[in-house]
């Protein structure tokens, strides 16, 4: 058997047993039944923003990403779940298209692609098998700042633009995007992903009417808002990470968390405002650390492939850290800079030192174990949310970045 037989082989089994899991995820319900009851109510003239929905959770989400998942609503639960779920694999598939696309693989052996492709997936897993169980949004919203991205410096930058401004409308997350395109000189991209953020802002009006929408608006920002002190004392939920979540659990003796184990978990006792100075001084810091893996000067738009999947890697890597209310679904974000520290390992093995391999092997089993903790032993994860280990995995990775990310100059000047 020839290799093209062999590998058609494996994509037919890999789309089997997809279709078989999607089969059977539709069957359960998830978040999606809380942007169908949004989308609803929304079409009905009510404040989704207001009401809470299931066990009390409420829809975060635009007002134009209600309108266009409407259609769903009109199906069957399961039909409705199932083609959810299938457009969601379409875009993971998509995702991993995109990424590979920043690696030179044709310099891998057999072996060696074999292996890429196993640890990536064994890191990634748990954070896709979540976004699947629940039905999220985390997967889509990847996809469109991936291919966005890729379109943008490939020259298409109405379409790019355009993904990207409707993944900021849908969620805010992509906005750490804005000034690093500004950065890398797409003045024209920056411009466009904003114009068409405010027309997808203003765009329901047309079906709802400028009242409605509005009110809406000014419903969902209150919502949002991360100024509200219930986005700083992160803890509304067992299941939340992110910086916001860690420090509050850190330095608040008494946070007001209802599903805290009787275990200490604090270092700390400050007020709430220390409390806020202290995040947000970490989520500056960490921003600011973002030039580190710029390594140039503003307005400098030709990198090579590995300063581009770094520097978009550790932005990507910053949104599940410096977001309120961040579930494990949502570090699907650190997979970029995740894939990227397996290639580096496996491609610079006979490169570097012992010492120096040995540190980043280390680093990312540990890393790895406190990502993947609840899918390998999943009876303890109560003490895993208690103390927050996803975001000190995640956290982790930073490290791993800067040990990785080689100092030799990768830059075209133009």
């Amino acid at each position: 058997m020839n290799l093209k037989s062999k590998t058609n082989i494996y994509y037919l089994l890999g789309f089997v047993l997809t279709l078989v899991y999607l089969l059977i995820s539709a069957k359960n319900q998830g978040d999606l039944l809380i942007y169908e009851l949004g989308s609803k109510d929304i079409l009905a003239g009510k404040d989704a923003y207001s009401i809470h929905y299931v066990d009390g959770y409420h829809y975060y989400y635009s007002v134009l990403f209600a309108i266009i998942i409407y259609p769903l609503t009109l199906l069957p639960t399961y039909a409705g779940n199932l083609i959810w779920l299938a457009i969601n694999a379409i875009f993971l598939f998509r995702i991993v298209i995109l990424v590979s696309k920043y690696f030179d693989l044709d310099k891998l052996t057999k072996t060696q692609l074999w292996l890429f492709a196993i640890l990536s997936l064994a890191f990634s897993l748990r954070f896709i098998l979540s976004n699947f169980h629940t039905q999220q949004i985390t997967i889509c919203i990847l996809y469109l700042v991936l291919e966005g991205l890729q379109l943008i410096f490939s020259g298409n930058k109405i379409a790019g633009a355009l993904l990207i401004a409707l993944g900021i409308n849908i969620k805010l997350l992509p906005i750490v995007l804005l000034p690093y395109l500004l950065y890398r000189r797409e003045f024209t991209a920056s411009f466009l992903v904003v114009f068409f953020y405010a027309v997808m802002l203003f765009l329901p009006a047309l079906v709802l009417g400028f009242a409605q929408n509005n009110s809406l608006i000014s419903s969902w920002w209150n919502l949002i808002n991360p100024a509200n002190s219930i986005h700083n004392l992160d803890v509304e939920e067992r299941s939340f990470h992110s910086l916001s979540t860690l420090l509050a659990t850190l330095l608040v003796e008494h946070v007001p968390d209802k599903y805290a184990l009787p275990i200490r978990r604090n270092i700390m006792d400050i007020s709430y405002a220390h409390l806020v100075m202290v995040l947000n001084s970490v989520r500056v810091l960490l921003v600011c650390f973002s030039f580190y893996f710029f390594r140039t000067g503003p307005f400098i738009s030709k990198v090579s492939n590995t300063h581009r999947i770094v520097e978009i890697s550790y932005l990507l890597l910053l949104v599940p850290l410096i977001f309120p209310h961040q579930q494990d679904y949502a570090f699907l974000f650190i997979m970029p800079a995740v894939v990227y520290i397996i290639y580096y390992v496996i491609t610079e093995r006979n490169n570097i030192s012992v010492g120096r391999f040995r540190t980043i092997l280390t680093i990312l089993i540990l890393s790895y174990l406190l990502c993947n903790l609840r899918l390998l032993v999943g009876a303890y994860r109560q003490y895993y949310d208690h103390f927050k280990i996803l975001t000190y995995g995640a956290l982790l990775v930073i490290p791993l970045l800067v040990i990785c990310y080689p100092l030799k100059k990768s830059i075209s000047k133009i």
